[in-house]
């Protein structure tokens, strides 16, 4: 009979049971390491909420970090303060604030980075000679990005944030309140307390993609974002030195068809009162004017006024057509804006006191 080549032994496959073992003991060595990275992670809160507290409690401040909760998920642990309190001075006055939570996080994801969640609701108030002033913020999604590592009272540092919204409602005397609510903020900021006068000891940048106005404004109520700002940004810095003036490096903002933006310095604490130099540019003042008046809410005299302005820069008087080049209300212009013992100019013009244009 004819023989048949032996067949080659097959590799024996490893059992089901072999793979299960392994991956049960890979998934235990995670789990063990992202509890040891728990730990440390919250021992690092801990630290820095330490840091803090001890700093605040050097300047007069009071922190009241209220009902302590530790937490997490998976890479992340977190220190949530329920009914936290703080008080403290600020120089011949007081400020005393609160918030519903705060919520700190540390991530393996992002190690070297401490996160900030504030609650749904802050509140803030302000006692001071003959003044006294409440404020309540609202927000949503809002995130605070700080360093890990520099303790509270390093020379210098930087900071970042982001919110969905924030409303910023101010209590009036009289009970009513004064909202103005900004919608995808976003900024960052530095410090730098040993900082020269040739460089910045605090600056900051903000932006919002739009602003609510307060609706008690008298604002039109036409056309329909009469009351919305929009691409609203704001750069500022303090020098160093003994000197602490404001130099405003970018305002801008845009409302209907007007465009605005300054820049300049201002010394807030001079003892008569704020002063300032800055250069005004606006942009399409024209448009502006002639939207609010096919929407009816200007005078027949300013509306005149500016028909007449139109036609004599389109060189054109008395035409009837629209001109083929832009008007001189809608081309850029640059004014010069002062402030001098906490009045507002434009050139010699008096537009009120400075505490007029606040909320």
């Amino acid at each position: 009979m004819p023989q048949h080549a032996p067949r080659p032994a097959r590799p024996p496959r490893p059992s089901r049971h072999k793979w299960s073992r392994g991956a049960a003991l890979a998934l235990l060595g995670f789990a063990a390491l992202d509890g040891l990275a728990w730990q440390t992670a919250q021992h690092e809160l801990g630290r820095m909420v330490t840091d803090w507290r001890t700093q605040l409690h050097r300047q007069g401040w009071t922190l009241d970090p209220g009902q302590t909760t530790r937490g997490g998920s998976l890479l992340t642990a977190r220190l949530t303060f329920r009914n936290p309190r703080l008080n403290g001075p600020a120089g011949n006055r007081t400020i005393a604030w609160g918030a519903d939570r705060i919520t700190l996080s540390l991530s393996l994801l992002h190690p070297m980075t401490i996160r900030i969640a504030p609650g749904n609701t802050q509140a803030a108030r302000l006692t001071g000679p003959d003044t006294e002033q409440a404020l309540r913020l609202q927000t949503e999604n809002a995130r605070l990005f700080l360093p890990l590592g520099p303790p509270a009272d390093a020379a210098t540092g930087h900071a970042a944030w982001t919110a969905r919204s924030l409303t910023l409602q101010i209590l009036n005397p009289d009970g009513h309140t004064t909202d103005l609510t900004l919608h995808d903020l976003r900024g960052h900021g530095l410090w730098n307390s040993q900082a020269s006068p040739e460089s910045s000891r605090v600056a900051m940048t903000i932006h919002a993609a739009t602003i609510d106005l307060p609706p008690a404004w008298p604002l039109p109520t036409v056309p329909t974002d009469a009351h919305r700002l929009s691409d609203a940004g704001l750069t500022v810095s303090f020098p160093g030195g003994t000197a602490i003036p404001l130099l405003v490096q970018n305002l801008h903002t845009r409302w209907t068809h007007l465009s605005l933006s300054a820049a300049g310095t201002a010394h807030l604490t001079a003892p008569g009162g704020p002063e300032g130099t800055f250069t005004l540019s606006i942009a399409g003042i024209g448009q502006t004017v002639r939207a609010l008046d096919q929407a009816g809410t200007l005078s027949p005299d300013l509306t005149h006024l500016v028909a007449a302005i139109d036609q004599l820069a389109a060189g054109s008087p008395g035409a009837i057509t629209a001109p083929a080049t832009p008007a001189l209300t809608d081309r850029p212009i640059s004014l010069p804006l002062r402030l001098n013992a906490g009045m507002v100019f434009i050139g010699a013009l008096p537009l009120g006191h400075v505490t007029d244009w606040l909320p």
